[in-house]
């Protein structure tokens, strides 16, 4: 008898139904912070072979009210809404980034398509790799061949 605890089932029922309103109120307390991942500005980073490519999503957002501008090695994307929209929720938006000294900003290409902003910051020339010729022997010998 001694060590044995008894289990009501209402009491069992109770507390299951404890544990979902807390799983519920957990999931709706933390909801802003997973639907700030979505939000303008959650860009993506991918390096391709020529350079970097930058997706930033701006859904409903029309691209004449996006700006671009480059200055050095730093990258500022501004959004803002036209303001004469009749309601009250006019979108403003602002992103800096720096990006580094082997990107050419001077060459960025911008595209807008179904709600995703895609940059294209291409390698500068000088840190793009290049192939360099040998000369040795080999090519000695074809010279004079080439000659006589």
């Amino acid at each position: 008898m001694f060590g044995l605890t008894r289990t009501n089932r209402v009491d069992d029922f109770f507390d299951f139904q404890r544990d979902i309103e807390r799983l519920f109120n957990q999931f709706w307390s933390e909801m802003p912070a997973r639907t700030a991942s979505g939000a303008p500005g959650a860009f993506q980073v991918n390096s391709t072979d020529d350079g970097w490519r930058i997706d930033v999503p701006l859904p409903g957002v029309d691209p004449q009210n996006v700006a671009l501008e480059a200055a050095g090695n730093t990258l500022s994307i501004r959004v803002q809404d036209s303001e004469d929209r009749k309601d009250a929720n006019v979108m403003r938006f602002d992103q800096t980034l720096t990006l580094p000294q082997f990107l050419d900003l001077d060459k960025l290409t911008a595209s807008h398509r179904h709600g995703m902003l895609q940059l294209n910051v291409p390698l500068k020339e000088s840190v793009k790799p290049r192939r360099i010729q040998i000369d040795g022997a080999a090519s000695e010998q074809q010279k004079k061949l080439g000659a006589a």
